[in-house]
């Protein structure tokens, strides 16, 4: 029954994850559907745009909350402010979603190849891309499922400077500022930003409150030697301290305890853009590094580290035979060389097993290294008006696993006489086995298996979107569906050694499901918009081989939000409501024969309201209450979320 209200209420709202309308579409490019930047109405995977307009408008001050409302994601959280936090895309695992970060691949190898969401902040950020499906043919094997691509604010050469400070629950804190403009002839900006909380309790027992703290900046140079010749220089870290609950031996579930974790997260990027022959030959070389650093401590010191370093090196050259128009996207080809090095480390301390025999001590202190090396083939056509092909082959020569060629084909067509847009996508995908996977050791707990085999895919979509009255309202809806092999099972009893490992599974996984928009323009000011999924996520059981319910996958989730800005442009007024429906999770048994249990988490809303008043031109304040319903909910077993809070706000710019 709940599940039927909530989607009639979608449905009659108008729902929709992004404020864009059909004439924006239209004049909207998108730069992670390709591997060069098309016409949003001409790509046939399912895109959602958050622009920078939303961010502020919900008052976000975390990405991962904004991206709980795209259509087909299912966020998972252990716990408060700063606790792990894993993104699930139509039914697939956590790191088989890419996140790039201004271009820079961003998930972690140390932090088994996930991003992570929970320090995502949002004060530097323009606008966040997501392309849902496939993408492995263009963005290699993190991409199996979907990418996020996370773009920052970008300088202009006029001076700007803004800031923010806020505070509210749980003894929360935040601020911060950037400056723009131009030095030495360069494009300059740089942001900083600040979050400190004393967070709340995520066990179930106990008073002890997390605490979590956040540093934040981001530095951007971009010049332009001549009309031909752009360069530019990226670079983000993000270093946090959080405190987390782990579990008890002697119940199962996550006790307070003293456990800490300080985490660095370093992005960088340089490289340059050279266009010739009036722009329709261009080409591009780029370095990358990304480096992951975190330190455990407990009540009796180091509980271990692991770090790891992605390096990498891009070229790409496309040749433009006739350019993009509106609604289509040319006709080119492009060609691209990627090479990446990955490095990871681990240390900790050994554990003894036989002191008789040094061979059988499970040490955790190792390095490992990988290797890879791909090709990118794509083209882009547009065969008739309205309508545009894209055809992409990507070959990945890696130094651990065999050679293995992913492809993806898309279309998108527009009906001139009613303006519906048919689109539809085909694509393969692939996942390497990650490095804690093969190789992590966590005592008592975990051993890696190193002859894992990587995951494979096969996945479709089809969609249809309708825009109506003059571009007011606009509707969309997409089947989708996905057979994975080879899926990795990371919870794989070990009789040998008492411990958990990983392996591959037997059969298939399948993962299908619908996804439903609309949004609408009711008046000038005031807009509609909000979303409904429905996935289903399977895969074979490790003993009987039957399928059986992906955990952390809801078969329901839904969103609605509505947006107000006052005529005299001053007020503004916005209110979201989430559904999230039941679904499965896992309890590990802590007493022989030391098993697991599937268990349901109970399904749950969630409703947030946020205003703002602008005072002057440079000032404007602003409130918001979080988990409005104050709803007692779990969306990983165990672990308790915040309740209720309040917080306000003043926002400056210059």
């Amino acid at each position: 029954m709940r599940h039927s209200l909530c989607l009639s209420v979608a449905l009659a709202a108008g729902a929709v994850t992004s404020t864009v309308t059909g004439e924006e579409i239209r004049d909207t490019l998108v730069v992670t559907a390709s591997r060069i930047p098309i016409p949003l109405v001409a790509a046939g995977s399912s895109v959602t745009v958050i622009d920078r307009e939303q961010i502020e408008a919900r008052q976000s001050v975390f990405a991962v909350d904004l991206l709980q409302d795209v259509p087909g994601f299912a966020v998972s959280r252990s716990g408060g402010i700063g606790s792990q936090t894993q993104v699930r895309v139509r039914g697939a695992e956590a790191n088989q979603l890419l996140v790039l970060i201004d271009g820079i691949e961003a998930n972690d190898p140390a932090g088994n190849d996930e991003f992570a969401f929970q320090d995502l902040t949002t004060w530097d950020v323009e606008r966040i891309e997501v392309v849902r499906g496939p993408q492995s043919a263009l963005w290699g094997s993190d991409a199996l499922a979907g990418v996020v691509n996370v773009i920052t604010r970008q300088p202009t050469g006029e001076f700007s400077a803004g800031g923010f400070a806020e505070a509210g629950a749980h003894d929360t804190y935040s601020a911060g500022g950037r400056l723009s403009g131009q030095v030495m002839g360069a494009r300059a900006g740089f942001s900083l930003s600040r979050i400190d909380s004393n967070g709340s309790n995520s066990s179930r027992t106990g008073d002890e409150d997390d605490g979590y703290e956040n540093t934040t900046a981001t530095l951007t140079l971009a010049g332009s030697p001549s009309d031909s010749v752009d360069l530019g220089f990226f670079g983000r870290y993000t270093d946090t301290t959080k405190a987390f609950d782990t579990t008890d031996f002697g119940t199962g579930f996550p006790a307070d305890s003293g456990d800490e974790a300080d985490v660095g997260l370093g992005y960088f990027r340089a490289g340059g853009t050279l266009r010739l022959l009036e722009g329709r030959w261009t080409q591009s070389l780029r370095a990358a590094w990304t480096t992951t650093d975190t330190d455990n401590t407990n009540d009796f010191g180091s509980a271990g580290t692991t770090a790891a370093d992605k390096y990498g090196l891009y070229y790409q050259t496309t040749w433009q035979f006739t350019p993009g128009r509106s609604e289509g996207t040319g006709n080119s080809v492009t060609l691209a060389l990627d090479h990446e090095q990955q490095e990871f480390r681990q240390r900790g301390d050994v554990v003894v097993i036989d002191p008789d025999d040094p061979t059988q001590d499970l040490d955790p202190n190792q390095d490992q290294e990988m290797d890879t090396t791909a090709a990118v083939l794509e083209l882009l056509l547009t065969p008739f008006e309205r309508m545009s092909l894209s055809l992409s082959g990507r070959y990945d020569r890696n130094s651990d696993f065999d050679d293995v060629a992913t492809f993806r084909a898309t279309t998108s067509w527009t009906v001139e006489s009613t303006r519906t847009r048919l689109r539809a996508a085909y694509g393969t995908g692939q996942k390497s086995p990650t490095f804690v996977d093969r190789y992590g050791f966590f005592a008592n707990q975990f051993a890696g298996n190193p002859d894992l085999e990587p995951e494979t895919s096969r996945g479709w979509e089809a969609g249809v979107e309708q825009p109506l009255w003059d571009d007011r309202v606009s509707l969309s809806a997409t089947y989708f569906r996905e057979d994975l092999e080879d899926e990795i099972n990371a919870f794989a009893f070990d009789p040998d050694t008492f411990l958990f490992t990983a392996e591959n599974l037997d059969g298939k996984s399948e993962r299908r499901g619908v996804e439903v928009s609309a949004r609408a323009r009711v008046t000038d000011t005031l807009r509609l918009s909000g979303s409904y999924t429905y996935t289903d996520a399977t895969q074979p059981d490790a003993l009987t081989g039957e399928d059986v319910r992906e955990i952390r996958r809801p078969r329901h989730t839904a969103s609605i939000n509505g947006d107000w800005r006052l005529s005299d442009g001053k007020t503004g007024l916005n209110v979201n409501l989430t559904y999230v429906g039941d679904q499965a999770d896992t309890f590990f048994e802590v007493s022989p024969p030391f098993g697991t249990q599937t268990v349901n988490l109970d399904s749950y809303y969630l409703a947030s309201i946020a205003a703002s008043y602008r005072l002057t031109e440079q000032a404007s304040i602003y409130a918001r209450v979080e988990n409005l319903l104050d709803e007692d909910y779990e969306n990983v077993y165990g672990y308790n979320t915040p309740g209720i809070g309040a917080y306000a706000g003043l926002r400056l710019t210059f």
